[in-house]
Protein backbone atom coordinates (compact mmCIF):
# COMPACT_ATOMS: atom_id res chain seq x y z
CA UNK A 1 0.00 0.00 0.00
CA UNK A 2 1.11 3.59 -0.85
CA UNK A 3 2.36 6.30 1.65
CA UNK A 4 -0.63 8.09 0.65
CA UNK A 5 -2.80 5.01 0.70
CA UNK A 6 -2.15 4.69 4.25
CA UNK A 7 -2.29 8.40 5.42
CA UNK A 8 -5.83 8.49 3.66
CA UNK A 9 -7.06 4.72 5.42
CA UNK A 10 -5.91 6.07 9.14
CA UNK A 11 -7.63 9.48 8.45
CA UNK A 12 -10.53 7.15 7.95
CA UNK A 13 -10.03 5.27 11.31
CA UNK A 14 -9.92 8.77 13.16
CA UNK A 15 -13.35 9.76 11.23
CA UNK A 16 -14.74 6.48 12.28
CA UNK A 17 -13.61 6.63 15.33
CA UNK A 18 -14.78 10.12 15.88
CA UNK A 19 -18.66 9.11 14.85
CA UNK A 20 -18.90 6.29 17.31
CA UNK A 21 -17.20 8.39 20.15
CA UNK A 22 -19.82 11.33 19.45
CA UNK A 23 -22.55 8.99 18.93
CA UNK A 24 -21.97 6.69 22.17
CA UNK A 25 -21.23 10.30 24.31
CA UNK A 26 -24.96 11.14 22.94
CA UNK A 27 -26.19 8.31 24.36
CA UNK A 28 -24.25 6.78 27.70
CA UNK A 29 -25.20 8.27 30.48
CA UNK A 30 -21.97 6.22 32.99
CA UNK A 31 -19.73 9.09 34.11
CA UNK A 32 -16.81 6.48 33.88
CA UNK A 33 -18.07 5.43 29.70
CA UNK A 34 -18.47 9.36 29.41
CA UNK A 35 -14.85 9.95 30.22
CA UNK A 36 -13.54 6.58 28.28
CA UNK A 37 -15.62 7.73 24.85
CA UNK A 38 -13.62 11.31 25.67
CA UNK A 39 -10.53 9.89 25.78
CA UNK A 40 -11.39 7.50 22.40
CA UNK A 41 -12.09 10.80 20.70
CA UNK A 42 -8.86 12.54 21.69
CA UNK A 43 -7.23 10.07 20.45
CA UNK A 44 -9.08 10.03 17.23
CA UNK A 45 -8.06 13.72 16.68
CA UNK A 46 -4.35 12.53 17.57
CA UNK A 47 -4.10 10.35 15.29
CA UNK A 48 -6.25 12.75 12.64
CA UNK A 49 -3.51 15.18 13.30
CA UNK A 50 -0.75 12.60 12.64
CA UNK A 51 -1.93 11.49 8.93
CA UNK A 52 -3.28 14.88 7.53
CA UNK A 53 -1.14 17.59 6.85
CA UNK A 54 -1.65 21.17 8.30
CA UNK A 55 -3.53 19.79 11.17
CA UNK A 56 -2.57 20.03 14.55
CA UNK A 57 -3.70 17.61 17.56
CA UNK A 58 -5.45 20.71 18.91
CA UNK A 59 -6.86 21.53 15.84
CA UNK A 60 -8.47 18.12 15.45
CA UNK A 61 -9.67 17.94 18.77
CA UNK A 62 -11.65 21.34 18.38
CA UNK A 63 -13.18 19.67 14.94
CA UNK A 64 -14.50 16.74 16.50
CA UNK A 65 -15.75 18.57 19.95
CA UNK A 66 -17.87 20.58 17.61
CA UNK A 67 -18.99 17.67 15.82
CA UNK A 68 -20.89 16.46 18.91
CA UNK A 69 -23.64 14.71 18.58
CA UNK A 70 -25.01 11.81 16.07
CA UNK A 71 -23.05 11.76 12.92
CA UNK A 72 -25.07 12.27 9.60
CA UNK A 73 -24.02 13.12 6.02
CA UNK A 74 -23.88 16.96 6.08
CA UNK A 75 -26.38 18.52 3.82
CA UNK A 76 -25.34 20.99 1.01
CA UNK A 77 -27.94 22.61 -1.62
CA UNK A 78 -27.14 24.30 -5.03
CA UNK A 79 -29.07 26.25 -7.38
CA UNK A 80 -29.09 25.63 -11.40
CA UNK A 81 -29.76 28.54 -12.97
CA UNK A 82 -30.39 29.01 -16.86
CA UNK A 83 -30.68 31.65 -19.07
CA UNK A 84 -32.34 31.48 -22.93
CA UNK A 85 -29.39 30.84 -23.98
CA UNK A 86 -28.84 27.76 -21.84
CA UNK A 87 -26.13 29.34 -19.91
CA UNK A 88 -25.27 28.77 -16.19
CA UNK A 89 -25.16 30.96 -13.41
CA UNK A 90 -22.13 30.69 -11.28
CA UNK A 91 -20.14 32.73 -8.76
CA UNK A 92 -16.75 33.44 -7.94
CA UNK A 93 -16.37 31.62 -4.10
CA UNK A 94 -13.75 32.94 -1.27
CA UNK A 95 -10.68 30.97 -2.76
CA UNK A 96 -11.49 32.22 -6.34
CA UNK A 97 -12.99 29.02 -8.23
CA UNK A 98 -16.40 28.98 -9.51
CA UNK A 99 -19.12 26.80 -8.90
CA UNK A 100 -23.20 26.93 -8.76
CA UNK A 101 -24.49 29.10 -5.75
CA UNK A 102 -24.88 27.18 -2.98
CA UNK A 103 -23.83 26.06 0.52
CA UNK A 104 -24.73 24.46 4.08
CA UNK A 105 -28.36 24.19 4.43
CA UNK A 106 -29.79 25.32 7.60
CA UNK A 107 -30.92 23.72 10.36
CA UNK A 108 -34.21 25.32 10.45
CA UNK A 109 -34.77 25.19 6.26
CA UNK A 110 -36.01 23.04 4.17
CA UNK A 111 -33.50 21.92 0.86
CA UNK A 112 -35.86 24.31 -1.72
CA UNK A 113 -35.91 27.27 1.11
CA UNK A 114 -31.85 27.11 1.71
CA UNK A 115 -31.75 27.04 -2.35
CA UNK A 116 -33.40 30.43 -2.26
CA UNK A 117 -31.61 31.42 0.69
CA UNK A 118 -28.44 30.74 -1.21
CA UNK A 119 -28.96 32.16 -4.48
CA UNK A 120 -30.03 35.58 -2.57
CA UNK A 121 -26.84 35.62 -0.51
CA UNK A 122 -24.05 34.57 -3.41
CA UNK A 123 -25.49 35.50 -6.47
CA UNK A 124 -28.02 38.74 -5.70
CA UNK A 125 -31.02 37.28 -7.28
CA UNK A 126 -34.34 35.92 -6.60
CA UNK A 127 -35.31 32.65 -7.88
CA UNK A 128 -38.03 30.00 -8.07
CA UNK A 129 -37.05 26.45 -7.29
CA UNK A 130 -38.77 23.86 -9.74
CA UNK A 131 -37.30 20.66 -10.54
CA UNK A 132 -35.28 18.55 -7.95
CA UNK A 133 -32.20 17.18 -10.35
CA UNK A 134 -29.94 15.20 -8.17
CA UNK A 135 -28.56 14.12 -4.27
CA UNK A 136 -25.27 13.31 -4.84
CA UNK A 137 -22.78 12.10 -2.49
CA UNK A 138 -19.68 14.29 -2.30
CA UNK A 139 -17.64 10.90 -2.12
CA UNK A 140 -18.99 9.57 -5.00
CA UNK A 141 -19.10 13.03 -7.13
CA UNK A 142 -17.15 15.96 -5.97
CA UNK A 143 -13.92 14.98 -3.16
CA UNK A 144 -13.61 11.66 -2.32
CA UNK A 145 -11.01 12.30 0.07
CA UNK A 146 -13.07 14.58 1.79
CA UNK A 147 -12.93 14.74 5.37
CA UNK A 148 -16.71 14.86 5.60
CA UNK A 149 -19.69 12.89 4.43
CA UNK A 150 -21.66 15.23 2.47
CA UNK A 151 -24.93 15.22 0.44
CA UNK A 152 -25.38 17.51 -2.09
CA UNK A 153 -28.93 18.55 -3.60
CA UNK A 154 -28.89 20.26 -6.92
CA UNK A 155 -32.22 22.19 -7.39
CA UNK A 156 -33.09 23.80 -11.10
CA UNK A 157 -34.43 27.45 -10.77
CA UNK A 158 -35.91 30.04 -12.14
CA UNK A 159 -34.86 33.66 -12.26
CA UNK A 160 -37.17 36.07 -10.99
CA UNK A 161 -35.74 39.31 -10.08
CA UNK A 162 -32.60 40.86 -8.85
CA UNK A 163 -28.74 41.31 -9.83
CA UNK A 164 -25.35 40.47 -8.15
CA UNK A 165 -24.10 42.94 -5.49
CA UNK A 166 -21.17 42.67 -3.10
CA UNK A 167 -20.94 40.28 -0.24
CA UNK A 168 -18.74 38.62 2.18
CA UNK A 169 -19.16 34.82 0.75
CA UNK A 170 -18.81 35.85 -3.48
CA UNK A 171 -16.64 38.45 -5.55
CA UNK A 172 -18.57 37.91 -8.99
CA UNK A 173 -21.33 35.98 -10.79
CA UNK A 174 -21.67 35.75 -14.58
CA UNK A 175 -23.28 32.92 -16.71
CA UNK A 176 -20.92 30.52 -18.62
CA UNK A 177 -21.89 28.18 -21.35
CA UNK A 178 -21.73 24.42 -20.75
CA UNK A 179 -18.94 23.74 -22.64
CA UNK A 180 -16.89 26.99 -22.04
CA UNK A 181 -16.70 26.71 -18.29
CA UNK A 182 -13.84 28.01 -16.46
CA UNK A 183 -11.13 26.10 -15.91
CA UNK A 184 -11.33 27.03 -12.04
CA UNK A 185 -14.43 25.67 -11.41
CA UNK A 186 -14.47 24.36 -8.04
CA UNK A 187 -15.72 20.56 -8.56
CA UNK A 188 -15.79 19.76 -4.53
CA UNK A 189 -18.82 22.13 -5.14
CA UNK A 190 -20.13 21.59 -8.57
CA UNK A 191 -18.55 19.66 -11.19
CA UNK A 192 -18.63 20.24 -15.04
CA UNK A 193 -20.50 16.94 -15.26
CA UNK A 194 -23.10 18.10 -12.26
CA UNK A 195 -23.91 21.09 -14.38
CA UNK A 196 -24.76 19.47 -17.50
CA UNK A 197 -26.91 16.99 -15.58
CA UNK A 198 -28.92 20.02 -14.67
CA UNK A 199 -28.91 21.24 -18.28
CA UNK A 200 -30.43 17.84 -19.62
CA UNK A 201 -32.90 18.05 -16.75
CA UNK A 202 -34.21 21.98 -17.70
CA UNK A 203 -34.92 20.16 -21.17
CA UNK A 204 -36.38 16.95 -20.51
CA UNK A 205 -40.08 17.10 -20.30
CA UNK A 206 -39.87 14.78 -17.40
CA UNK A 207 -37.43 13.97 -14.99
CA UNK A 208 -36.62 11.26 -12.23
CA UNK A 209 -34.01 13.12 -9.72
CA UNK A 210 -30.40 10.73 -9.83
CA UNK A 211 -29.72 9.96 -6.12
CA UNK A 212 -27.20 8.05 -4.70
Amino acid sequence: MENNDISWRLTEISQELMAISNDALLYCKDRFDIERFRQVRDLAAELLSLSAEGITAQDAKKLFEDCEGYQTPRIDTRAAVFNEKDEVLLVKDYDGKWALPGGWCEYNMSIMENTVKEAREEAGIKVEPWRLVAAHSNRKHNNPKSYFYITRFFVLCRYISGEYASNEETSEARYFGVDELPSDLNDHKSSAAQIRLCLKAAHEKEWVPDID
